[in-house]
Parts: structure tokens; C-alpha cells; sequence
């Protein structure tokens, strides 16, 4: 018998708080909560670029889980739930508030930073954050969102393609024609960094 990891802890320790959450125990849904929060505030953000909506729409589902806890499904990967809750909540929200678009990742793309982000951005530490943020910014909106899940929230395949309703294959080549995108704009600042 092979000692479990901890990706397997985790699993084991969110299947039994998602069992007592159906059984109506608060403390359940509260240690879920704290332990999935700071995650999805930040999923939520790089979404919606608006910290106050991205709150509320954790909070929403959070009172949707309580309100809805006899209905749950007994077996679920609560943390690819949780995301697929929160960005359904977030669309939802976007549309109603802006009805001719919902793409978060083009109002991030034509938003002018501040003079405070340009200041950080020229500090030393802070280029590397700024060249891939632009990187970033080459990138079409899909292939953001599907980086952004990969690796920022590390969400398996399998779950982006379930989550935005596409194939595992069309998720798996968005995402490998991102990281050319993102590989030829890093080598290209490099050259330019190099030559001045």
C-alpha cells in the first residue's frame, strides 16, 4: 500500500465535507468556503476585472450550495464544481450588467493601465510580470481563458473542455497553440532585451 499524496488527502477530506455539506452541517459548508475562497476570488477576477462583482458571485454560490444542499449530487470533484458555479454565476452577472458583451478577456486587452500599474511594470522585478502579461494580451480570448484555467487555477483538460462546453482535443490545441503564441512573444522581448 502506497502512502497518499496529498492531492489525495484533499480529495478524501473535500468528499466528506461535501457529504456532511448534504446532510445540512454548516460547518461543512464554512470549511469549504475558507478553503476555496482566495481560489475562486482570483478566478473570478481575472474573469471580470471587478472585485466587487467577483465577491458577490462567490457569495452566490455559497448561499446557492446551503440553499440547494438536499439536491447536490453525492459525487463530485467540488473543486471543478465550485469553478463551474462561479463562472456560470459571473456570465450570468456580466450579461445582465453589460448586454452587449460578456468577453472579459477583450476589456482586459483595451483597458489603458493606470500611471501607478506603468510605474510597477519599470521596476526590475515587475518586467518579467509585465512581458508576460503582454504575452498574455497576444493571446485570442479563448486561448486566455483556457491558459488562465490551465494553469493559473489548474484545472485538468478534461475539465476546461466540460467547463466551456467544448472537445478535449480543441482544448488541448488551443492550449498548445497559446504557449507558441506565448513562447514566440517571450523570445522575441528576450532578443530585443538582449540587443539594447
Amino acid at each position: 500500500m502506497h502512502p497518499r499524496t496529498n492531492s489525495e488527502k484533499r480529495t478524501e477530506e473535500e468528499s466528506l465535507l461535501w457529504t456532511a455539506l448534504r446532510a445540512s452541517d454548516r460547518n461543512a459548508l464554512g470549511k469549504l468556503f475558507d478553503a476555496y475562497v482566495r481560489e475562486l476570488l482570483t478566478y473570478g477576477y481575472r474573469m471580470s476585472r471587478d472585485m466587487a462583482l467577483t465577491k458577490d458571485a462567490v457569495q452566490d454560490v455559497f448561499v446557492d450550495l446551503w440553499a440547494y444542499r438536499e439536491t447536490l449530487s453525492p459525487t463530485v470533484e467540488v473543486r471543478f464544481y465550485l469553478y463551474s458555479c462561479l463562472r456560470r454565476t459571473l456570465l450570468k452577472q456580466l450579461k445582465n450588467r453589460q448586454p452587449l458583451s460578456t468577453d472579459w478577456a477583450e476589456a482586459e486587452m483595451n483597458s489603458e493601465p493606470s500611471a501607478e500599474t506603468q510605474w510597477m511594470e519599470s521596476e526590475t522585478g515587475d518586467q518579467q510580470r509585465a512581458q508576460i502579461s503582454s504575452g498574455l494580451q497576444a493571446l485570442s480570448n479563448r486561448e486566455y481563458e483556457v491558459v488562465s484555467l490551465k494553469y493559473y487555477t489548474g484545472l485538468k483538460i478534461r475539465q476546461i473542455a466540460t467547463l466551456l462546453n467544448l472537445k478535449e482535443q480543441t482544448v488541448a490545441n488551443t492550449l498548445q497553440n497559446a504557449l507558441l503564441k506565448l513562447r514566440k512573444h517571450l523570445v522575441h522581448l528576450l532578443f530585443l532585451y538582449l540587443l539594447f
